[in-house]
Protein backbone atom coordinates (compact mmCIF):
# COMPACT_ATOMS: atom_id res chain seq x y z
CA UNK A 1 0.00 0.00 0.00
CA UNK A 2 2.98 2.10 0.73
CA UNK A 3 4.64 1.43 -2.44
CA UNK A 4 1.08 2.65 -4.61
CA UNK A 5 0.74 5.33 -2.51
CA UNK A 6 4.56 6.78 -3.62
CA UNK A 7 3.46 5.46 -7.00
CA UNK A 8 0.61 7.78 -6.95
CA UNK A 9 1.95 10.59 -5.49
CA UNK A 10 4.69 10.47 -7.88
CA UNK A 11 2.83 10.98 -11.21
CA UNK A 12 0.82 13.64 -9.47
CA UNK A 13 4.10 15.60 -9.13
CA UNK A 14 4.79 14.97 -12.38
CA UNK A 15 1.76 16.08 -13.79
CA UNK A 16 1.92 19.33 -11.66
CA UNK A 17 4.95 20.11 -13.04
CA UNK A 18 4.59 18.92 -16.70
CA UNK A 19 1.69 21.75 -16.32
CA UNK A 20 3.72 24.14 -15.04
CA UNK A 21 6.50 24.01 -17.82
CA UNK A 22 3.23 24.26 -20.58
CA UNK A 23 1.88 27.07 -18.81
CA UNK A 24 5.09 29.14 -18.79
CA UNK A 25 5.67 27.91 -22.21
CA UNK A 26 2.48 29.34 -23.32
CA UNK A 27 2.59 32.85 -21.47
CA UNK A 28 6.67 32.78 -23.42
CA UNK A 29 4.73 32.09 -26.70
CA UNK A 30 2.16 34.93 -26.26
CA UNK A 31 4.38 37.41 -25.34
CA UNK A 32 7.46 36.24 -27.66
CA UNK A 33 6.63 39.20 -30.15
CA UNK A 34 10.51 40.67 -29.53
CA UNK A 35 11.96 37.75 -31.20
CA UNK A 36 10.54 38.45 -34.69
CA UNK A 37 11.90 40.89 -37.34
CA UNK A 38 8.31 41.89 -39.16
CA UNK A 39 6.40 44.12 -37.27
CA UNK A 40 4.09 42.29 -34.72
CA UNK A 41 0.36 43.93 -33.37
CA UNK A 42 -2.37 42.80 -31.02
CA UNK A 43 -6.12 43.29 -31.93
CA UNK A 44 -7.43 45.87 -29.72
CA UNK A 45 -10.88 46.96 -31.45
CA UNK A 46 -12.90 45.36 -34.33
CA UNK A 47 -16.18 46.61 -36.03
CA UNK A 48 -17.86 44.77 -38.65
CA UNK A 49 -19.79 46.06 -41.40
CA UNK A 50 -21.78 44.32 -44.34
CA UNK A 51 -19.95 45.14 -47.72
CA UNK A 52 -21.68 43.54 -50.60
CA UNK A 53 -22.77 39.79 -52.22
CA UNK A 54 -21.01 38.02 -54.95
CA UNK A 55 -22.75 35.33 -56.89
CA UNK A 56 -20.52 32.27 -57.59
CA UNK A 57 -20.67 29.58 -60.41
CA UNK A 58 -23.39 27.66 -58.83
CA UNK A 59 -25.55 30.71 -58.63
CA UNK A 60 -24.71 30.50 -54.68
CA UNK A 61 -24.11 33.66 -52.97
CA UNK A 62 -21.43 34.85 -50.63
CA UNK A 63 -21.51 37.61 -48.48
CA UNK A 64 -18.84 39.68 -47.46
CA UNK A 65 -18.02 42.04 -44.60
CA UNK A 66 -15.90 44.97 -44.39
CA UNK A 67 -13.35 45.05 -40.99
CA UNK A 68 -12.04 48.36 -39.19
CA UNK A 69 -9.59 47.51 -36.70
CA UNK A 70 -6.91 48.95 -34.28
CA UNK A 71 -3.99 47.29 -33.02
CA UNK A 72 -0.86 48.28 -30.74
CA UNK A 73 2.63 47.59 -31.99
CA UNK A 74 4.25 44.95 -29.89
CA UNK A 75 7.80 44.92 -31.54
CA UNK A 76 10.34 47.01 -33.21
CA UNK A 77 10.76 50.64 -32.84
CA UNK A 78 7.23 51.70 -32.69
CA UNK A 79 6.54 49.46 -29.92
CA UNK A 80 3.36 50.50 -28.41
CA UNK A 81 1.73 52.93 -31.06
CA UNK A 82 -1.96 51.99 -32.04
CA UNK A 83 -2.36 51.41 -35.94
CA UNK A 84 -5.68 51.15 -38.04
CA UNK A 85 -5.74 48.22 -40.38
CA UNK A 86 -8.77 46.75 -42.62
CA UNK A 87 -9.63 43.67 -43.94
CA UNK A 88 -12.46 42.39 -46.06
CA UNK A 89 -13.38 38.58 -45.07
CA UNK A 90 -16.32 36.44 -46.83
CA UNK A 91 -18.23 33.94 -45.17
CA UNK A 92 -16.70 30.85 -46.46
CA UNK A 93 -12.96 32.06 -45.60
CA UNK A 94 -11.69 30.33 -48.37
CA UNK A 95 -9.21 33.58 -49.84
CA UNK A 96 -9.60 35.60 -46.95
CA UNK A 97 -9.79 35.94 -43.06
CA UNK A 98 -11.53 37.34 -40.38
CA UNK A 99 -9.64 38.58 -37.12
CA UNK A 100 -11.04 38.94 -33.65
CA UNK A 101 -10.10 41.33 -30.79
CA UNK A 102 -6.73 40.11 -28.69
CA UNK A 103 -5.40 38.38 -31.74
CA UNK A 104 -1.58 38.88 -32.64
CA UNK A 105 -1.48 39.77 -36.42
CA UNK A 106 2.08 40.31 -38.44
CA UNK A 107 1.44 44.04 -40.23
CA UNK A 108 3.44 45.72 -42.78
CA UNK A 109 3.73 49.64 -41.25
CA UNK A 110 2.66 52.69 -43.06
CA UNK A 111 4.49 55.44 -41.12
CA UNK A 112 3.32 58.52 -43.40
CA UNK A 113 -0.54 57.46 -42.90
CA UNK A 114 -0.50 55.68 -39.47
CA UNK A 115 -1.85 52.53 -41.25
CA UNK A 116 -1.09 49.46 -42.21
CA UNK A 117 -1.59 45.90 -43.87
CA UNK A 118 -2.25 42.89 -42.70
CA UNK A 119 0.31 40.13 -43.94
CA UNK A 120 -1.16 37.41 -41.74
CA UNK A 121 -2.00 36.18 -38.33
CA UNK A 122 0.49 35.08 -35.96
CA UNK A 123 -0.41 31.51 -35.38
CA UNK A 124 2.50 30.24 -32.71
CA UNK A 125 0.70 30.31 -29.69
CA UNK A 126 -2.09 27.56 -31.33
CA UNK A 127 0.78 25.42 -32.51
CA UNK A 128 2.27 25.56 -28.40
CA UNK A 129 -0.82 24.97 -27.72
CA UNK A 130 -0.95 21.64 -29.90
CA UNK A 131 2.36 20.61 -28.80
CA UNK A 132 1.77 21.34 -25.43
CA UNK A 133 -0.63 18.83 -24.97
CA UNK A 134 0.87 16.40 -27.01
CA UNK A 135 3.66 16.38 -24.86
CA UNK A 136 2.16 16.58 -22.01
CA UNK A 137 -0.43 13.48 -22.43
CA UNK A 138 2.48 11.71 -23.81
CA UNK A 139 4.64 12.24 -20.78
CA UNK A 140 1.85 11.82 -18.77
CA UNK A 141 0.74 8.40 -19.86
CA UNK A 142 3.79 6.49 -21.13
CA UNK A 143 6.79 8.32 -18.62
CA UNK A 144 9.89 7.45 -19.51
CA UNK A 145 8.81 5.68 -23.21
CA UNK A 146 7.20 8.51 -23.96
CA UNK A 147 10.07 10.66 -23.73
CA UNK A 148 11.89 8.20 -25.65
CA UNK A 149 9.03 8.48 -28.17
CA UNK A 150 9.00 12.54 -28.31
CA UNK A 151 12.96 12.25 -28.46
CA UNK A 152 12.44 10.01 -31.47
CA UNK A 153 9.91 12.28 -33.45
CA UNK A 154 11.92 15.46 -32.80
CA UNK A 155 15.13 13.74 -33.90
CA UNK A 156 13.17 12.82 -37.41
CA UNK A 157 12.12 16.11 -38.06
CA UNK A 158 15.46 17.28 -37.85
CA UNK A 159 16.66 15.12 -40.15
CA UNK A 160 13.82 15.76 -42.55
CA UNK A 161 14.55 19.46 -41.99
CA UNK A 162 17.90 18.85 -42.88
CA UNK A 163 17.09 17.23 -46.28
CA UNK A 164 14.51 19.77 -47.14
CA UNK A 165 17.82 21.97 -47.14
CA UNK A 166 19.93 19.48 -48.77
CA UNK A 167 16.84 19.07 -51.63
CA UNK A 168 17.28 23.26 -51.49
CA UNK A 169 20.76 22.99 -52.67
CA UNK A 170 20.49 21.08 -55.69
CA UNK A 171 20.91 17.17 -53.97
CA UNK A 172 18.31 14.53 -55.74
CA UNK A 173 15.33 14.41 -54.17
CA UNK A 174 15.14 10.34 -55.01
CA UNK A 175 18.53 9.58 -53.62
CA UNK A 176 17.51 11.82 -50.30
CA UNK A 177 14.21 9.69 -50.23
CA UNK A 178 15.85 6.76 -49.81
CA UNK A 179 18.24 7.82 -47.40
CA UNK A 180 15.41 9.47 -45.39
CA UNK A 181 13.40 6.31 -45.25
CA UNK A 182 16.40 4.03 -44.35
CA UNK A 183 17.35 6.45 -41.22
CA UNK A 184 13.93 6.93 -40.44
CA UNK A 185 12.84 3.19 -40.04
CA UNK A 186 16.08 2.42 -38.26
CA UNK A 187 15.52 5.16 -35.54
CA UNK A 188 11.91 5.13 -35.20
CA UNK A 189 12.03 1.04 -35.04
CA UNK A 190 14.98 1.46 -32.45
CA UNK A 191 13.27 3.88 -30.06
CA UNK A 192 10.04 1.79 -30.35
CA UNK A 193 11.73 -1.70 -29.82
CA UNK A 194 14.83 -0.85 -28.32
CA UNK A 195 17.93 -3.81 -29.46
CA UNK A 196 16.22 -6.94 -29.62
CA UNK A 197 15.76 -9.38 -32.68
CA UNK A 198 12.25 -7.86 -32.90
CA UNK A 199 13.23 -4.56 -33.38
CA UNK A 200 15.83 -6.30 -36.13
CA UNK A 201 13.24 -7.99 -37.99
CA UNK A 202 10.91 -5.18 -38.08
CA UNK A 203 13.53 -2.97 -39.75
CA UNK A 204 14.73 -5.80 -42.25
CA UNK A 205 10.71 -5.96 -43.38
CA UNK A 206 10.46 -2.54 -43.34
CA UNK A 207 13.30 -1.85 -46.04
CA UNK A 208 12.39 -4.90 -47.67
CA UNK A 209 8.53 -4.29 -48.08
CA UNK A 210 9.09 -0.63 -48.95
CA UNK A 211 11.88 -1.48 -51.96
CA UNK A 212 8.95 -3.81 -53.34
CA UNK A 213 6.39 -0.94 -52.98
CA UNK A 214 8.86 1.17 -55.24
CA UNK A 215 9.89 -1.38 -57.65
CA UNK A 216 5.90 -2.25 -58.03
CA UNK A 217 5.52 1.80 -58.69
CA UNK A 218 7.70 1.88 -61.18
CA UNK A 219 6.88 -1.43 -63.30
CA UNK A 220 2.60 0.36 -63.04
CA UNK A 221 3.98 4.01 -63.89
CA UNK A 222 5.79 2.73 -66.97
CA UNK A 223 3.18 0.37 -68.49
CA UNK A 224 0.22 3.07 -67.95
CA UNK A 225 -0.69 6.60 -68.97
CA UNK A 226 1.21 9.76 -67.55
CA UNK A 227 -0.14 10.97 -64.59
CA UNK A 228 -1.47 14.67 -64.94
CA UNK A 229 1.40 15.72 -61.78
CA UNK A 230 0.55 19.49 -63.45
CA UNK A 231 -2.31 19.58 -61.89
CA UNK A 232 -0.85 19.02 -58.20
CA UNK A 233 -0.62 22.07 -55.65
CA UNK A 234 2.59 21.65 -55.80
CA UNK A 235 4.89 25.08 -57.08
CA UNK A 236 8.48 23.61 -58.46
CA UNK A 237 10.29 22.87 -61.41
CA UNK A 238 7.81 20.55 -64.05
CA UNK A 239 10.86 18.47 -63.78
CA UNK A 240 10.34 17.67 -60.79
CA UNK A 241 7.06 16.52 -60.53
CA UNK A 242 7.12 13.17 -60.74
CA UNK A 243 10.00 12.91 -58.23
CA UNK A 244 7.86 14.90 -55.96
CA UNK A 245 5.06 12.70 -56.12
CA UNK A 246 6.64 9.14 -55.51
CA UNK A 247 8.94 10.86 -52.62
CA UNK A 248 5.30 11.58 -51.15
CA UNK A 249 3.95 8.11 -52.20
CA UNK A 250 7.08 6.50 -50.27
CA UNK A 251 7.24 8.24 -47.22
CA UNK A 252 3.23 8.09 -46.93
CA UNK A 253 3.39 4.15 -47.45
CA UNK A 254 6.87 4.06 -45.11
CA UNK A 255 4.59 4.96 -42.07
CA UNK A 256 1.62 1.84 -42.64
CA UNK A 257 4.43 -0.22 -43.33
CA UNK A 258 6.38 0.45 -40.06
CA UNK A 259 3.64 -0.17 -38.01
CA UNK A 260 2.71 -3.28 -39.40
CA UNK A 261 5.99 -4.90 -39.11
CA UNK A 262 6.81 -4.28 -35.73
CA UNK A 263 3.33 -4.99 -34.21
CA UNK A 264 4.02 -8.50 -36.14
CA UNK A 265 7.40 -8.34 -34.88
CA UNK A 266 6.34 -7.87 -31.58
CA UNK A 267 3.75 -10.29 -31.39
CA UNK A 268 5.57 -13.28 -32.49
CA UNK A 269 8.52 -12.32 -30.32
CA UNK A 270 6.10 -12.63 -27.83
CA UNK A 271 4.26 -15.63 -28.18
CA UNK A 272 8.37 -17.16 -28.37
CA UNK A 273 9.08 -15.86 -25.00
CA UNK A 274 5.39 -16.79 -23.53
CA UNK A 275 5.46 -20.39 -25.46
CA UNK A 276 9.33 -21.23 -25.94
CA UNK A 277 8.26 -24.30 -27.69
CA UNK A 278 5.94 -23.19 -29.82
CA UNK A 279 5.46 -25.06 -33.36
CA UNK A 280 6.67 -23.69 -36.57
CA UNK A 281 2.90 -24.33 -37.78
CA UNK A 282 1.51 -22.99 -35.19
CA UNK A 283 3.21 -19.75 -34.92
CA UNK A 284 2.88 -19.22 -38.73
CA UNK A 285 -0.92 -19.47 -38.21
CA UNK A 286 -0.64 -16.96 -35.03
CA UNK A 287 1.49 -14.41 -37.54
CA UNK A 288 -1.97 -14.75 -40.15
CA UNK A 289 -4.76 -14.42 -37.52
CA UNK A 290 -2.19 -11.20 -36.57
CA UNK A 291 -1.70 -10.31 -40.30
CA UNK A 292 -5.60 -10.23 -40.81
CA UNK A 293 -6.60 -8.15 -37.70
CA UNK A 294 -4.16 -5.75 -38.73
CA UNK A 295 -4.85 -5.67 -42.12
CA UNK A 296 -8.28 -4.73 -41.60
CA UNK A 297 -7.99 -1.49 -39.31
CA UNK A 298 -4.93 -0.05 -41.10
CA UNK A 299 -6.12 -0.18 -44.93
CA UNK A 300 -9.31 1.95 -43.62
CA UNK A 301 -7.31 4.18 -41.44
CA UNK A 302 -5.68 4.88 -44.49
CA UNK A 303 -8.27 5.07 -46.85
CA UNK A 304 -10.02 7.79 -44.29
CA UNK A 305 -6.15 9.64 -43.68
CA UNK A 306 -6.16 10.39 -47.40
CA UNK A 307 -9.78 10.98 -48.25
CA UNK A 308 -10.15 13.43 -45.39
CA UNK A 309 -6.78 15.02 -46.87
CA UNK A 310 -8.70 15.64 -50.13
CA UNK A 311 -11.96 16.49 -49.40
CA UNK A 312 -11.58 20.84 -48.36
CA UNK A 313 -9.75 20.87 -51.93
CA UNK A 314 -12.73 18.40 -53.22
CA UNK A 315 -15.48 20.83 -51.96
CA UNK A 316 -13.97 24.11 -52.95
CA UNK A 317 -13.45 22.71 -56.59
CA UNK A 318 -17.14 21.47 -56.46
CA UNK A 319 -18.52 24.68 -55.53
CA UNK A 320 -16.36 26.59 -58.41
CA UNK A 321 -18.07 24.49 -60.91
CA UNK A 322 -15.82 21.24 -61.35
CA UNK A 323 -17.31 18.03 -62.31
CA UNK A 324 -16.97 14.77 -60.71
CA UNK A 325 -14.72 13.49 -63.85
CA UNK A 326 -12.85 16.19 -63.56
CA UNK A 327 -12.37 15.70 -60.06
CA UNK A 328 -11.07 12.19 -60.03
CA UNK A 329 -9.34 12.82 -63.32
CA UNK A 330 -6.89 15.54 -62.38
CA UNK A 331 -7.16 15.22 -58.35
CA UNK A 332 -8.73 12.33 -56.33
CA UNK A 333 -6.34 10.05 -58.96
CA UNK A 334 -3.45 11.13 -56.50
CA UNK A 335 -5.49 10.38 -53.55
CA UNK A 336 -6.22 6.54 -55.06
CA UNK A 337 -2.83 5.88 -55.76
CA UNK A 338 -1.26 6.74 -52.50
CA UNK A 339 -3.86 5.07 -50.80
CA UNK A 340 -3.29 2.19 -53.04
CA UNK A 341 0.46 2.10 -52.54
CA UNK A 342 0.19 2.41 -48.88
CA UNK A 343 -2.64 -0.86 -48.93
CA UNK A 344 -0.05 -2.81 -50.90
CA UNK A 345 2.80 -2.12 -48.43
CA UNK A 346 0.36 -3.28 -45.42
CA UNK A 347 -0.65 -6.48 -47.16
CA UNK A 348 3.26 -7.20 -48.13
CA UNK A 349 4.41 -6.01 -44.41
CA UNK A 350 2.22 -9.34 -43.17
CA UNK A 351 4.05 -11.81 -45.20
CA UNK A 352 7.86 -10.09 -45.23
CA UNK A 353 7.66 -9.51 -41.17
CA UNK A 354 6.39 -12.43 -40.69
CA UNK A 355 8.92 -14.87 -42.37
CA UNK A 356 11.87 -11.87 -40.88
CA UNK A 357 10.71 -12.47 -37.06
CA UNK A 358 9.86 -16.28 -37.38
CA UNK A 359 13.35 -16.97 -39.05
CA UNK A 360 15.08 -14.55 -36.38
CA UNK A 361 13.11 -15.30 -33.59
CA UNK A 362 12.29 -19.06 -33.45
CA UNK A 363 15.27 -21.42 -32.96
CA UNK A 364 13.12 -24.20 -34.32
CA UNK A 365 12.17 -22.87 -37.57
CA UNK A 366 15.97 -21.55 -38.56
CA UNK A 367 16.97 -24.87 -37.74
CA UNK A 368 13.86 -26.39 -39.68
CA UNK A 369 14.89 -24.10 -42.52
CA UNK A 370 18.50 -24.61 -42.26
CA UNK A 371 17.77 -28.33 -42.45
CA UNK A 372 15.43 -27.95 -45.74
CA UNK A 373 18.50 -26.37 -47.58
Amino acid sequence: MADERKRKLSKKIKAVGLLLVFTVVLVFVSRDAFLYSDTVAKVTFVRNTFSHEEEGPNEETEKYYQQEIRAIILNGTQKGKEIVLSNMYSTSGINDERYRKGEQLFIAVDNREESGVIEGKKRDIYLAVLIGVFSFLLLFLNEWQGGIILLSLILNMAIFLAALWSYGRGNNLIMLANILMLIFSVLTLLFAGGFHKKTLAAIIATVLTTLLCYGIYEIVLHTSARLPYEMMDYVVNPADLSDLFLTGVLMGSLGAVMDVSISIAAGVSEIVKQTPDVKLKALIQSVREMGYDIMGTMINVLFFTYISGAIPMMVVKIKNGYTLYHLIHFQIVFEIIRFLMGAVGIVLAIPVSGACAVLLLHTAGIKKWRRAK
